[in-house]
């Protein structure tokens, strides 16, 4: 395509995700020694501008007098210049300088009085900005300090006590700064629309869709008018961080010298957008992208999934309720858990885990209830195609029997390339149903928009369902609708167990399509407020005895008494009709647990039966017969792998070989993360092709490894690496420590689920031949609600981040063993199990136990 003015537009690459992206013209190359620029560009690629002297290009018309203004389908435009930020090319200005003639003494004297007043104002400073902390907040972060106090645990996880709930939030904000800033500031980064300045240019793209949603500045207007109950919450936890920056000067932020509460908003909103970003039905095949995902990274997002059991007195040996919390989350990157106990002298006792950046658990349990969550997929947003031609005004849109007008901005986004820093003008567009994500054609555009993106604040709701002590109290916050999404799993002391469907669904005209972009200019296409929470699906208290839930849908949740798939709209489930594997094998063991006891249940838990390999060899072993005698020379090439699967009890252990051969080959047939529990296209109906891939798969693990029998644990590994966000960059390598795991990947049907890197084998650039653990069982919880509850929780490598500490991967040999360590919810338990006691400040004065 060319606009008016002759310049060709571009179209950048495409990518499996909705965001948009600018389109820059290239005006020169980059330089030549910049090692992280491209020496060439795709055809295709979108280009960078290198010019101080052109005034920045902005959305001037929609008709094609400026190219660069979204005629390349990127939904709103941009261009680099390439001015450096002051001071990082040159040094201070120079010039002749005059000094005045003066002894020694005198001038030891002169800087004495000069270190003097610096001081005084120093001190005089730091005590107006404690001053100006209180007094903005209502919180005395000194007073705050003296009165948490953390119990450090064998394993270094915090205890935290205090006697208010802003003491506590405190404690926690300091705590998770305490075991891992880095990645603390790495969420709060991401949340601000920044963090191609930290990370690079590869992560641009994740930048504009957050200032193309107004991350930072509606989250920064908005905090001022929260209630104050969320209000305080994120003023206490971030003061909590700032006092261990404030008495750990040896922790150095890479950008934020100050967390300012609103940060807190400003990251809930773009992990949101993270989340859901996949519902607003755009079209992935057509949305440019200048920076692809790279295929690890859409493996390890499609990955991401979780295992979450809720199981009835009946089915128990103790008459007691039992629950499984298991998600399955990134092991590097925002996504990671921390995990904590809270105790406030105001009634909070729980324990549980938080995304590093969120000031309150998500997940987890009280001396009551508690429950656990997985990923589901209601229509919580909308796409919607606006039509601009009206040749007089270029911001004006269709709507009804008139037109509306648009809203146009530009935003300045620094991008990181090698060490220096550079600038991303952008023009962003948005409708009244919300920005312009992609265009469609010469006048078309499609906005989207998720519902409540700018009004829900989980806190508000996160406090009721800890305060919880029974199912009534627990729907009750539930019914808030402040969790964007996600299907919850509950049970409590009264045996109760329970489960909804939740999400935020606007309500909508059943006329339209709602998994495509509809017809903006249709008022009928609007919003028509949000479903209430009685709408949604949800089982109390199931004959089966038992609630499963494996990211899949709400319709096979157990055996019987589930919600109906007719009693609910098409567009609240669109996962209605996906039953993973993992669900499968979850309903398969849990229909046969009976009599079950806590022991019983961490074994289960683990479990690696494989249910691929369970229902589909016995289907094999037939095929094969039928294949002896269609094709006996590929028969006998097939015979040694497939007798070596068939001797199997389709368990997998570290030591199995089997289980290597059966992923190897399922990965042959399927690919690779979700959603392959598809045949490809190739394998359909063509039983010698399958055979065939059985081979393919034995010769590839011969070649690495130089047999095709390998024990499963010494091939797929844990090993970790600290402060890395980019999964392309983390250090793995067979020459370093590393422990062997039994997790597996989830199509084939395995509840212990887990995800590796491929081999790779590039001499003499790259040799890596076992693989590491990127994403799976992250944070598990297992609890019986007994009068005395006993609780059982892991995670995947250890509490602290900091490569130094014992408790960088001491919990990672647990995971290889498949054993969880003992969870003091009570707090005599908590005071006699305790390693280490002391208050938040730069003095840890211990108490009790060790020391350490």
């Amino acid at each position: 395509m060319r606009g008016r003015g002759g310049r060709e537009s571009l179209f950048a690459r495409t990518t499996e995700q909705w965001l948009p992206v600018p389109l820059v013209e290239r005006k020169a190359e980059m330089p030549a020694d910049s090692d992280t620029w491209p020496q060439k560009q795709p055809q295709a690629a979108t280009r960078w501008t290198r010019s101080t002297r052109d005034p920045p290009l902005g959305l001037r018309s929609l008709t094609g007098q400026v190219t660069l203004s979204m005629a390349g389908g990127a939904g709103f435009s941009g261009r680099l210049r390439g001015h450096f930020r002051a001071g990082a090319q040159r040094g201070p200005p120079r010039g002749r300088l005059s000094f005045l003639r003066v002894s020694e003494v005198h001038f030891m004297r002169a800087i004495c009085c000069v270190l003097s007043l610096l001081a005084a104002l120093a001190l005089s400073t730091a005590q107006q900005v404690r001053a100006e902390e209180t007094l903005a907040t209502g919180l005395d972060p000194e007073a705050l300090a003296r009165s948490v106090t953390i119990y450090r645990d064998a394993y270094g996880m915090p205890h935290i006590d205090g006697p208010t709930d802003d003491a506590v939030l405190f404690g926690f904000g300091y705590c998770q700064a305490e075991d891992y800033f880095w990645q603390l500031e790495d969420s709060y980064v991401m949340g601000l629309g920044r963090y191609a300045e930290l990370h690079g240019k590869q992560f641009l793209s994740k930048d504009m869709r957050n200032r193309a949603f107004e991350i930072p500045q509606r989250s920064k207007a908005d905090y001022a008018k929260l209630d104050p109950q969320p209000r305080r919450a994120g003023a206490a936890f971030a003061e909590g961080v700032n006092y261990y920056l404030k008495t750990h000067p040896e922790t150095k932020p890479r950008l934020l010298e100050r967390i300012e509460p609103w940060y807190l908003l400003a990251f809930a909103r773009a992990a949101t957008l993270e989340l859901v970003g996949g519902h607003v039905h755009v079209s992935t095949s057509e949305v440019p992208n200048e920076y692809p995902k790279r295929q690890l990274e859409e493996e390890v997002e499609e990955a991401s999934g979780s295992n979450a059991w809720a199981i009835a007195p009946s089915k128990t040996r103790s008459g007691n309720a039992m629950l499984v919390i298991n998600p399955h989350q990134p092991y590097y990157g925002y996504g990671q858990f921390y995990e904590a106990h809270l105790r406030s002298g105001a009634g909070w006792n729980f324990t549980g885990a938080a995304f590093f950046g969120t000031p309150l658990p998500v997940i987890g349990h009280n001396e009551y209830c508690g429950w656990g969550m997985t990923t589901n997929e209601p229509n919580v947003g909308s796409s919607w195609i606006e039509t601009f031609d009206d040749p007089d005004e270029p911001l004006n849109y269709r709507y009804g029997d008139g037109y509306r007008r648009a809203v146009e901005w530009t935003d300045t986004i620094q991008v990181r390339v090698g060490r220096r820093m550079e600038d991303v003008d952008c023009t962003f567009r948005k409708t009244h149903h919300g920005p312009i994500v992609k265009k469609l054609g010469d006048n078309k555009y499609v906005s989207a928009q998720i519902a409540r993106l700018y009004e829900a604040v989980l806190s508000r709701q996160s406090i009721r369902m800890i305060y919880s002590k029974n199912v009534n109290e627990f729907r009750d916050a539930m019914s808030m609708l402040q969790l964007p999404l996600f299907n919850v799993i509950y049970a409590d002391k009264q045996g109760d167990i329970f489960y909804v469907y939740n999400g935020i669904v606007p309500k909508r005209d059943t006329e339209f399509d709602w998994e495509k972009p509809v017809d903006g200019s249709d008022p009928r296409t609007e919003w028509q407020g949000i479903h209430p929470f009685e709408d949604l699906p949800q089982v109390l208290n199931p004959s089966s005895g038992y609630i499963q839930n494996c990211n899949s849908t709400p319709y096979t949740t157990a055996d019987d008494s589930g919600p109906a798939i007719g009693d609910y709209p098409a567009y609240m489930v669109e996962d209605r009709f996906d039953d993973k594997r993992r669900a499968k094998m979850s309903r398969w063991l849990l229909r046969e647990a009976n009599d079950l006891t806590f022991d019983k249940l961490e074994k289960l838990a683990f479990d690696t039966h494989v249910y691929w390999a369970l229902t589909e060899f016995p289907r094999f072993e037939r095929k094969f017969g039928r294949l002896q005698e269609s094709d006996p020379g590929l028969a006998a090439q097939v015979e040694p792998y497939l007798k070596h699967l068939l001797d199997w009890d389709c368990i997998g252990t570290l030591e199995s070989t089997q289980a290597t051969l059966c992923v190897a080959w399922y990965e042959e047939l399927y690919g690779f993360g979700y959603p392959a529990e598809t045949l490809k296209p190739r394998f359909v109906s063509n039983e010698a092709e399958q055979f065939k891939a059985l081979i393919t798969a034995a010769k590839k693990l011969n070649a690495m490894f130089g047999d095709w029998k390998v024990p499963y644990g010494e091939v797929n590994r844990l090993q970790r690496h600290a402060d890395v966000a980019d999964f392309y960059k983390i250090p793995f390598s067979d020459s370093q420590p590393s422990l062997p795991s039994a997790g597996m990947p989830g199509p084939p049907g395995v509840v212990f689920t887990m995800y590796f890197t491929p081999s790779i084998y590039l001499p003499p650039i790259k040799l890596m031949k076992k693989h590491y653990a990127v994403v799976g069982t992250s944070y598990m919880c297992i609890v019986e609600f007994g009068d005395r509850i006993q609780s059982k929780s892991l995670l995947q490598y250890g509490a602290s981040g900091d490569p130094q500490s014992p408790h960088f991967f001491d919990q990672a040999k647990l995971l290889s063993e498949r054993k969880m360590k003992d969870n003091y919810i009570y707090w005599d338990d908590v005071e006699e199990n305790a390693k280490r006691v002391y208050h938040p400040g730069p003095e840890k004065l211990s108490t009790a136990g060790a020391g350490n």
